[in-house]
Order: C-alpha cells, then sequence, then structure tokens
C-alpha cells in the first residue's frame, strides 16, 4: 500500500511541473553526440516541487556516457532511478506558479553509424544518426525547439518533419508547441563526419604510490579505429604522396599530462616510440602521440605511456591520516571514447583503513589485491576500480583516505642494512671455510713440514737457551765454587738434557727429510753445523774440569775460555743462518 502511495505522489509532482521552453541543440561534429537543453520549468501545481526528473529516450539509452544538470551554472545532484530516469535535486524547492532555467547536458557514444560501412582510401566518411526531433521529458513541453550541429554542409539526407529545415552546417526542427510527456518523433540524418572516429576499447591506468615524493603514472591503452573500415587495400605509396587524400585515417592525435609531470615515456610491445613529441606549457604537457602505422577503420593498436608526479600534486596528509586525489581518467585525446577503464592505485606496504570518495558517475570498485614488490614482506594494497562508456566529461578525480604509520617509511632503509650486514658475516665465515671434498696431500704435506720445521727451530733454540748458555755460566763458576760434587751434578744434569734434546732434534729432522724430501741438504746442513756447537760445548766441558780441579793457570784459562766461547758464538751463528735457509 506503501508503495503504490510513494508511486501515485511520484506522478503527482511530476504533473506539476511544465517545460515552459526548451532550446536544445545536439552537437554532431565529432564521434560523440553531444545535447545540451536549456529548459524553462514553470510549477503549475498548488505545491512547491523539489526535484526535476530527466528522461533518456530508449532509442539512445543504451548508448548514454554522461548526464548532468544545471541550475544558475551549480551542477544539481542527480540520482538514477531507473534505466533511462534521473532525479536531479534543484536548490531550492520551486514555488507554485513560480519557473527556473535548468540546463540539461548529455553525451552519447556509438551512435554515429558509419554508412556505408566500408569505404576506399581516399573516399570520406558518411555516418547515419538515429535521434529524436523532440526534447524527451516526462513532462509537457509548451514550445521546443532542436538543432542538430553537423560540422559540414554535405548533407545526404535528413528525415523532414515540419518545421524543419538545413541552415548551412546544422539541420533546425521547430519550433514545436504543446508536446506531450514522453512522445518521440524518430528522425535520421545522413552525413559527412570526417572526424576521429577513434576508441580506447580498454584502458588500465596503473598508479604507484611512494611516501618518498613520487606517484608514478602508467597508463596501457588498446585503441580501435571505429569509423568506417578500409575496403581496398592500403597503399602506403598513395598515402606517402598525399596524406591528406585519406580524409578518415588518424596520424596522430594529443595527450595532455599533468604539469609537473617529468620521465615521460612512450612506448609499445616492440619498444620506444620516437616519433612522439612532447611540448611543456605552464598549464600542462601536451605528449603528441603518432603511432607507427596510421590507423584507418577497423585498425587498431596498442601502447603504453608513463611519468612521475611529485606527491605533493596528489597526496596530502594530516598525521598517519592521508589522502590520495588522482582523475580515474585523464586526457588522452580530444572527444575520447573509453569503452571500458580500470584503475590500480598502488599504496605502500603497511596502509590501511581505506575509505573512497567518489565523482558523480558509476565506478565500481573490485576485489582488493596485493603485490609485492622489492624490500617488501607482506606485500602493498592494491585498490581495483573498473568503469565503463567514458568521455572527456568523465575526467574527474576519485579521492582515496587511508592511514599509514610514518614510522613505516625506515623499514626498507633498514632491511638494506640489514642485508648487507648478513652478507658481510656470511662472507666473514665462507672464506674461513674449507669446502673441498677430496683430501689435497700436497697442501697437507706442506702444512706438517712447516710445523716440523717449527717444532725443529723451538728445540735448537731451547738448546742454546738451557744448554749452551748453562755450560758458559757452569765454566765461569767453576773457579769460584769447589764443590766438586755440585759441580759433577750439574754438569751429568746438562749432559742427559743436550743428549735428550739431541734426538729429539735428530726425530724431527728425519720426519721432515721423509714429507719434503727437497729439504734433505738444508736439513744435513743444520745437523752437520749442530755437530759444530757439540764438539765446542764438549771443549767447554772440558776446560770447565779442569779449572774445577785446578788443573789450569789463571792465565792459560783466560786465554782457552776466551777463544772456546768465541767457537761457540761461531757456531750458534752458523746454526742461526741455517735455520733461516731452512
Amino acid at each position: 500500500m506503501k508503495v503504490v502511495l510513494l508511486l501515485c505522489l511520484v506522478a503527482l509532482s511530476s504533473s506539476l511541473l511544465v517545460n515552459k521552453n526548451v532550446k536544445r541543440i545536439v552537437d554532431l561534429t565529432t564521434q560523440l553526440a553531444k545535447s545540451k537543453s536549456e529548459v524553462t520549468v514553470e510549477n503549475a501545481g498548488p505545491g512547491s516541487a523539489a526535484v526535476y526528473e530527466v528522461a533518456v529516450d530508449s532509442i539512445s539509452v543504451d548508448n548514454l556516457s554522461y548526464i548532468s544538470v544545471s541550475q544558475n551554472g551549480v551542477k544539481l545532484p542527480l540520482k538514477k532511478v531507473a534505466d533511462g530516469l534521473y532525479e536531479a535535486t534543484l536548490g531550492s524547492p520551486l514555488a507554485a506558479g513560480a519557473t527556473t532555467t535548468l540546463s540539461v547536458e548529455m553525451s552519447f557514444t556509438h551512435v554515429l553509424e558509419p554508412f556505408p560501412k566500408s569505404i576506399n582510401q581516399p573516399d570520406n566518411q558518411l555516418v547515419r544518426v538515429h535521434s529524436n526531433a523532440y526534447f524527451y521529458s516526462p513532462y509537457d513541453t509548451s514550445e521546443q525547439t532542436s538543432a542538430f550541429k553537423l560540422g559540414t554542409t554535405k548533407v545526404e539526407s535528413f528525415t523532414p518533419r515540419s518545421p524543419s529545415k538545413k541552415d548551412g552546417q546544422s539541420i533546425s526542427y521547430g519550433p514545436y508547441s504543446s508536446i506531450a510527456g514522453k512522445t518521440s518523433a524518430r528522425v535520421t540524418l545522413h552525413f559527412e563526419n570526417n572526424s576521429p572516429f577513434l576508441t580506447i576499447t580498454s584502458l588500465k591506468r596503473e598508479i604507484e604510490v611512494s611516501h618518498w615524493g613520487n606517484v608514478a603514472v602508467e597508463e596501457h591503452y588498446q585503441m580501435s579505429h571505429t569509423g568506417a573500415k578500409l575496403r581496398s587495400q592500403f597503399s602506403r605509396l598513395d598515402f606517402q604522396r598525399n596524406p591528406i587524400g585519406a580524409p578518415t585515417a588518424i596520424k596522430s592525435f594529443r595527450t595532455v599530462l599533468p604539469a609537473s609531470s617529468r620521465d615521460v615515456y612512450y612506448r609499445d610491445d616492440i619498444g620506444n616510440i620516437s616519433t612522439s613529441n612532447l611540448r611543456e606549457t605552464e598549464d600542462a604537457n601536451e605528449l603528441e602521440i603518432r603511432p607507427r602505422f596510421p590507423l584507418f577503420g577497423g585498425w587498431n593498436t596498442k601502447y603504453y605511456i608513463g611519468y612521475n608526479v611529485p606527491s605533493y600534486e596528489m597526496l596530502g596528509s594530516n598525521g598517519n591520516q592521508y589522502k590520495l586525489e588522482v582523475p580515474f581518467v585523464d586526457h588522452s585525446y580530444d572527444n575520447m571514447v573509453v569503452d571500458s577503464a580500470e584503475l590500480r592505485v598502488t599504496l605502500p606496504e603497511g596502509c590501511s583503513d581505506f575509505e573512497v570518495a567518489y565523482p558523480d558517475y558509476e565506478i565500481t570498485r573490485e576485489a582488493d589485491d596485493l603485490v609485492k614488490t622489492y624490500l617488501d614482506t607482506f606485500g602493498r594494497p592494491v585498490l581495483v576500480f573498473t568503469a565503463r562508456n567514458l568521455e572527456e566529461s568523465h575526467i574527474q578525480n576519485i579521492e582515496i583516505y587511508y592511514k599509514f604509520n610514518s614510522l613505516m617509511l625506515y623499514r626498507e632503509p633498514l632491511l638494506v642494512v640489514n642485508a648487507f650486514l648478513i652478507f658481510f658475516v656470511l662472507v666473514i665465515i665462507i672464506v674461513r671455510l674449507d669446502f673441498s671434498i677430496a683430501v689435497d696431500e700436497d697442501s697437507e704435506a706442506r702444512q706438517r713440514v712447516a710445523y716440523l720445521v717449527e717444532e725443529l727451530f723451538n728445540l735448537v733454540n731451547k738448546i742454546k737457551n738451557t744448554v749452551s748458555d748453562e755450560y758458559v755460566e757452569l765454566l765461569k763458576g767453576a773457579r769460584n765454587n769447589k764443590d766438586a760434587k755440585a759441580f759433577k751434578a750439574s754438569k751429568k744434569e746438562l749432559e742427559v738434557l743436550y743428549k735428550q734434546l739431541l734426538e729429539e732434534c735428530a726425530s724431527v729432522s728425519k720426519k721432515i727429510v721423509s714429507f719434503a724430501p727437497t729439504l734433505t741438504d738444508r736439513v744435513s746442513e743444520l745437523t752437520r753445523r749442530e755437530g759444530e756447537r757439540k764438539s765446542v760445548i764438549a771443549s767447554v766441558a772440558a776446560l770447565a774440569d779442569k779449572v774445577q780441579a785446578d788443573k789450569v793457570s789463571r792465565s792459560a784459562y783466560e786465554s782457552q775460555e776466551s777463544a772456546v766461547l768465541s767457537k761457540l758464538y761461531t757456531a750458534q751463528s752458523n746454526i742461526e743462518d741455517a735455520l733461516a735457509v731452512l
């Protein structure tokens, strides 16, 4: 019962409003059909009216790309009630008997149909469009006129509806009076239109945000020339001779980039396309896109462009709360048509609590994605949005709000520092490890010989310090110490130690010779020198015995002592030289 009552109230409110006068202009000079209607609305009912309904003719409702309603230059909130029916909320309720002027704008894509569908290379393109001579509205219209701007005087035909006329580059219908609501008057216009029929069949915009001061943008395009198809074979020779002799060919177009954009590139699957040209201005950077080949009807191309923008152009913050503001689509070329668009916004790792403010047209948010790049651990969040059937009026910003802890900025530098630290520690450990599988006998032999030589060196030095030098002390003390028993005990102890050390030296020398036969001569030389020292030590011991027994005079002792010690020191010096050679 409530639903029925609501429908009755809506119908009653609709009948209260009347379109007093409508001036409608339809621009057909490009591949888009753009309609702008200046509507003077009167409230003929007893009560005030808060909304104005806008209807789209069923013949073109599927091709509607953009719709807006303005009052006194201010765009009104618009709500879609059903397919082809919208409600605009007026700035203030329209009182009974009052009037206001509204501006209704609509854009339609793919309503201009190439006819014929295929042409030869030098032919002009003819298009056909089916439309309505009336301003289609749910309200009665007191008086109205419609004008179709064609941009050409070459008109093949148009549907006459009295009154109607062709005036230069336009066709006018009306004025018509007392037209009931939702009334249609079908008309067909057939005329020449050589404007670029270039359609972006698929657009993928990828925006990567870095809190280190950069926003990277990359746009992937798949394009198609949706005009009349090329009937004959393409002649490169004719095209080179007379480029203007192919009026429907698309040779280049202009893409507008942000004024702060830098590091711009234009590439396709083959590589960089060097035929592009970038012109910098104060308001924007204009990139002239020139494909590798001219585009004719039915031909396709794909490419991608990219650039960097300083983050302050798109990113704002308040503490840990951030706001990213980017256009959902940008100006790819004049009078562009986008069949399908996808926007992928990659945010820094660690972002959360996403909120999105959409522009005033339908955008679908797909499932969020996760992407891992360099130095990432759990991945960067990717917000994915899609939309269909877009044109220039849809160049509006989408706002993304999120939270990000500023301390996360230092995570990646710390990861790099730790990675280098771990790397150097591993290198230090690895260079100290032996990973050889087979035993290197030569290396082991050299190590053993080096160890034995070191041991022999220690033994020889021990003989000098504990035997040779002690014999000298024994000789010097023999003159003053007449205790024969103590002298003999000390001498016996030295003889035993000396014999033990000589045996150890002989054993080590044999091992050295067995592991390194090349050292035989040097070991023999050391042994001979040690024998010389042994003989001198024996002389020292004999002189000490004579001194102990008082068998030698003082003068003879002094001369013999000097001679024997000189021989001892010479012998020890020769031993050191032999050790150095070994």
